[in-house]
């Protein structure tokens, strides 16, 4: 028997186990054997390991960094979603995308929202270079339409679509998921009412789009049934406060309610 029979002992006792109804020869009966048969039958079983490399581990690293080096806020909002929906069923092109460019076209109006944090300095593009949250084979990414602000409807539901299919795929090369300026995060077809996101470190800003709801609201005194969608935005503090990050939300909330293709 091991000389550290009571140890062995206080161990099993801490797991409900009877040292007799082991049936091992009490030789055998090690400190090593009884964390073994703790480990395979108290424990998790494990069905797969892998390391994080490639382009997870590039995503990983910005969602941590995003956190260890920002200070965020989130707002949300509830949008109002009747016309939009059927100014999008008649526009035959993907919900996303015309998202987008509302998104866009309302950061012309705020470009401190379209900007990144880098060496202790808040540099704001000119180019609307919008990331779309996707999950793919290989995991969650974030490819990028790039110049959204100087594209028609048209030609970015092209793009759209065949860059959302290649991610999908995990077809993906690294040019297509750096240069973002700006994220958005649509878990809507998922059923996800509200949430919130991380930051694309280090991007300042990012849209959580949750799904179009049927909901009682408010409206001249009286009780509707409308399509709402909740939106958040999510922002780095160092770069954008609260009021400002209001704002651009109040502006898009107004820009998607009343949008016309």
């Amino acid at each position: 028997m091991d000389s550290n029979l009571n140890d062995i002992k206080r161990l099993a006792d801490q797991y409900n186990i009877n040292l007799d109804s082991l049936n091992v020869d009490k030789n055998l009966l090690t400190m090593d054997y009884i964390k073994k048969y703790i480990a395979e039958n108290f424990y998790p079983h494990v069905i797969e390991r892998k390391p994080i490399t490639g382009i997870r581990k590039m995503i990983a690293d910005h969602l941590v960094s995003g956190l260890k080096e920002s200070a965020i806020i989130s707002l949300y909002s509830e949008i109002l979603m009747d016309d939009f929906m059927a100014a999008y069923k008649s526009a035959g092109v993907s919900m996303n995308v015309l998202l987008i460019k509302i998104i866009s076209n309302t950061l012309m109006h705020y470009p401190y929202m379209n900007s990144e944090i880098k060496n202790n300095e808040i540099i704001t593009y000119d180019s609307h270079n919008i990331g779309i949250a996707v999950d793919s084979k290989i995991g969650l990414i974030v490819p990028v339409i790039r110049n959204v602000n100087t594209k028609d409807i048209k030609t970015l539901d092209n793009e759209y679509r065949e860059l959302i299919a290649r991610a999908k795929n995990g077809i993906i090369k690294e040019i297509d998921i750096t240069g973002g300026t700006f994220t958005i995060s649509n878990l809507g077809s998922l059923g996800v009412s509200y949430f919130m996101s991380i930051p694309n470190w280090p991007q300042v800003a990012i849209l959580s789009i949750g799904s179009t709801e049927d909901r009682p609201v408010v409206l001249d005194g009286k009780i509707e049934i409308r399509k709402v969608m909740t939106a958040s935005i999510t922002v780095d503090h160092r770069a954008v406060d609260g009021a400002p990050a209001a704002r651009f939300l109040s502006e898009l909330k107004y820009n998607i309610e009343n949008f016309r293709p």
